[in-house]
């Protein structure tokens, strides 16, 4: 039963690194797509709402992207870690 409650507080736990880095990492990837922006000479005269939607597109490309499916490795990797450890107390 103990190993129940350990499970219950690690996937708490596991939620909270999850909101937290999917936030961080969607802020680093904001912060780039709009010094892309800023950095090119040839947008220099374009308005504030095509930046907008420059960025936007960006960020919808990133939802769609590898990296962010790669965020799923927080609940992947520790379950796989939970459960062999688990299989090797118990049966090995």
């Amino acid at each position: 039963m103990g190993w129940l409650r350990l499970a219950f507080f690690m996937y708490v736990f596991l939620t909270i690194a999850y909101f937290l880095t999917s936030i961080y990492s969607r802020s680093v990837r904001r912060e780039k797509l709009e010094k892309e922006w800023d950095t090119d000479p040839a947008r220099e005269g374009l308005t504030e709402q095509e930046r907008r939607a420059f960025i936007e597109a960006g960020m919808v490309r990133y939802d769609k992207g590898l990296k962010r499916r790669l965020l799923w490795l927080i609940y992947i990797l520790p379950t796989i870690g939970f459960l062999v450890t688990i299989y090797f107390i118990n049966w090995y």
